[in-house]
């Protein structure tokens, strides 16, 4: 796959189309924008200049490891069995500054930065992001192979699930 004008709009919409279905709740459309073995990552802060960078060992925001986490994770909200997912938020992603990174065969590395509004009960609260992507082209065009949230704040306040981020 080589860079060219049509994959970068292809780009920009897989990382818009991720935002909006988050944003309505169109669980089962997000999810299928993942692949099988998808990573979906938010780090914690290690010291105030880097983050952790093992998932496996080290402290996470999030870390669901394939499809099946992210499918399971939404399961828990749907059916109300996530205590922070209660009652559910509503939220408002903005997204830009979307660049393609690197193309190397049939994967894409992508960047973008978030803005993300949620709202409950207890008011609202704005959280800025940076996001790193892996993008594969399968059969069904393009998915998101990796996702990486990084929050820029290093104290949250209030529970942070896959629709936060």
């Amino acid at each position: 796959m080589e860079m060219s004008d049509g994959l970068k709009r292809e780009v920009e919409e897989l990382i818009y189309r991720d935002a909006t279905l988050l944003d309505r709740r169109a669980w089962d459309d997000w999810i299928a924008l993942f692949t099988e073995d998808a990573v979906f990552w938010a780090p914690a802060w290690a010291s105030e200049e880097e983050t952790t960078d093992d998932p496996e060992t080290q402290l996470n925001l999030l870390y669901l490891r394939n499809r099946g986490h992210i499918e399971d994770r939404i399961f828990r909200i749907e059916s109300r069995d996530s205590y922070a997912s209660v009652p559910l938020e509503r939220t408002v992603h903005v997204i830009g500054n979307v660049l393609v990174d690197t193309v190397n065969g049939e994967e894409v590395s992508a960047f973008a930065n978030a803005l993300i509004h949620s709202y409950s009960r207890k008011g609202g609260q704005t959280r800025a992001s940076l996001y790193d992507y892996v993008l594969r082209q399968t059969g069904d065009g393009l998915r998101i192979a990796r996702k990486k949230v990084t929050f820029i704040d290093e104290r949250l306040e209030g529970p942070v699930d896959v629709y936060h981020l």
